[in-house]
Formats: C-alpha cells, sequence, structure tokens
C-alpha cells in the first residue's frame, strides 16, 4: 500500500487510490472508514478571480517526514486502525483532486475526530505551497 507522503500528480489517481484503500481494509473492528478529497476548485477563496489552475510544490523530504509524523500522532491518540494523508503536487486544473486522507477507525467519532484534525494539521505543518493561477494571467502564492 503507498505510503503517506508527497506523490507528483500523475503518480497516482486519487480517486482509485482511496477506493483500493478502503477495500484493503478488512479488520473486523472498523466500525468506520472516512474520506476527504481536497479537489481544485475554479472561484478563488482569497480574491474574486477565477482560477485557471492551482500550483502545488513542497519540501519532499519534510513534507514527507512530517506527514508520516502527523499519521503516527493520530492513529495513537486516536486509536485507528489506518489512517493516510497522500497529498500530489504538480500543476491541477479546477475539479482535479489534490490529497486525500483516508481514516479508518473503531466508531465514527474517532474516525472523524481523526480526519477533521489531520486535514488542519497537514494544512499548516508540512513544507507544502500553493498558488492560483488566475485566468487573467496573474497568480498569488498563497502558502
Amino acid at each position: 500500500m503507498i505510503k503517506p507522503g508527497i506523490y507528483p500528480k500523475n503518480s497516482t489517481d486519487l480517486f482509485k487510490l482511496t477506493n483500493e484503500i478502503q477495500e484493503s481494509i478488512k479488520e473486523k473492528d472498523v466500525g468506520a472508514m472516512v474520506t476527504f478529497l481536497g479537489i481544485s476548485k475554479e472561484n478563488s477563496t482569497i480574491s474574486n478571480k477565477k482560477v485557471k489552475s492551482v500550483t502545488i510544490e513542497a519540501y519532499k523530504d519534510e513534507a514527507d517526514k512530517i506527514i508520516e509524523k502527523i499519521c503516527l500522532e493520530l492513529k495513537s491518540k486516536y486509536s485507528l486502525n489506518y489512517i493516510s494523508i497522500i497529498h500530489l503536487e504538480g500543476e491541477f486544473l479546477p475539479t482535479e483532486p489534490i490529497v486525500a486522507v483516508i481514516v479508518a477507525a473503531g466508531t465514527r467519532q474517532q474516525a472523524f475526530n481523526a480526519l477533521t484534525e489531520a486535514i488542519e494539521r497537514y494544512k499548516k505543518e508540512p513544507p507544502i505551497f500553493k498558488k492560483e493561477n488566475y485566468t487573467d494571467g496573474s497568480s498569488y502564492w498563497i502558502s
């Protein structure tokens, strides 16, 4: 199974990957499995401009370590059966998936709490940078 971390855009299909991971989890004490897919969108949340594409860049080695750390900490904190954060880098058109978070736990409360914390943490902790490229030719680095 793919390890948590940063991967080139064309190295994996996040839709297919999340299904494969979900189908591979066969533990009898799993009562909830939740998945989050972060998708590139056309309307900017920081400007009134239309987004042509989003560029994601990362310091891969450091980002991989931090994502792995987040997963290990959350697995312990919430007694999870499984957690993974798979973040892609490259250029993404609107509607293309950028990140997947998959969590399997004994209860839905554990799963949702871990998912929420994983999303908040991957957005802040690893050195991952996002640039919106607008239809008017301008761009803006968000993080």
